[in-house]
């Protein structure tokens, strides 16, 4: 079952790039006690994840921070050199890409979606939350992978 408010964060590895390193992170570490937007996109370099999506809170920088809102996490299940690449082409370096490789985070957060018929494989479907030290307080995610409309950075904004 997806997250609710309410529900902490799993307990779940990923990977960050520090110092234009690859490395593991822990999901609950790098959220720590800040007030965190987290959002997923089912692919780097797809169509809506690309231009719809991750502009979105590209673009929204300001008014996120002015909702308190301390840090902002896109997660993909693309490596993190992908995620890398695509962050930097959008100018979003405000944005900590969290690479999902393995989904083993998608897994614990049950958001995963086969897109195995299109060639892709398995993702994390594409969703938004809220986290506030840990805890969820606003989790969203949209029906179709295609759409952006619950997930973008204002309609996450509207629960800040």
């Amino acid at each position: 079952m997806p997250p609710t408010a309410g529900d902490t964060l799993p307990d779940a590895r990923g990977t960050v790039m520090a110092d234009g390193r690859p490395g593991p992170v822990n999901l609950r570490e790098l959220v720590g006690d800040k007030k965190t937007v987290i959002f997923g996109v089912p692919g780097a370099f797809t169509p809506t994840c690309t231009n719809d999506h991750l502009p979105t809170f590209a673009a929204s920088a300001d008014q996120l921070a002015a909702a308190g809102i301390e840090q902002t996490i896109c997660m993909s299940t693309n490596d993190i050199f992908v995620l890398s690449a695509w962050n930097a082409a959008h100018g979003a370096e405000h944005i900590t890409m969290l690479a999902d490789g393995s989904g083993d985070i998608t897994r614990a957060l049950d958001i995963g979606l086969d897109l195995s018929g299109l060639g892709l494989g398995f993702r994390c479907t594409r969703f938004a939350m809220l986290v506030d030290g840990g805890v969820v307080t606003a989790f969203q995610t949209e029906e179709n992978p295609g759409a952006c409309a619950l997930t973008s950075a204002a309609a996450i904004l509207e629960h800040a």
